[in-house]
């Protein structure tokens, strides 16, 4: 798959936690190159990616994002306790 959007970008997310500590993300927005907020819901997590030296945690996901299913990497960040979108694929 090729990257299309290949940046780091903040975004606000809405996650739940489980109680054994579990994140599961399930919708985020941030927004785009001309100001406008965007809003795209999370239909399937693909996979998961705990970071070697534990400091994130990284998710593959599918969403639909203009009436298309894109897959979108996404990383939380435990130290800084924030959430960023890296890539989103075509």
């Amino acid at each position: 798959m090729e990257s299309i959007f290949c940046v780091d970008i903040p975004i606000q997310m809405i996650s739940c936690t489980d109680t054994d500590g579990k994140i599961t993300p399930m919708r985020f927005r941030f927004r785009d190159n001309t100001g406008e907020l965007i809003t795209i819901n999370i239909d399937k997590i693909l996979s998961t990616d705990q970071d070697r030296n534990r400091m994130g945690i990284n998710f593959s996901c599918a969403a639909t994002l203009y009436g298309t299913q894109k897959k979108i990497s996404l990383r939380y960040s435990y130290t800084a306790h924030e959430w960023r979108m890296s890539r989103l694929y075509a």
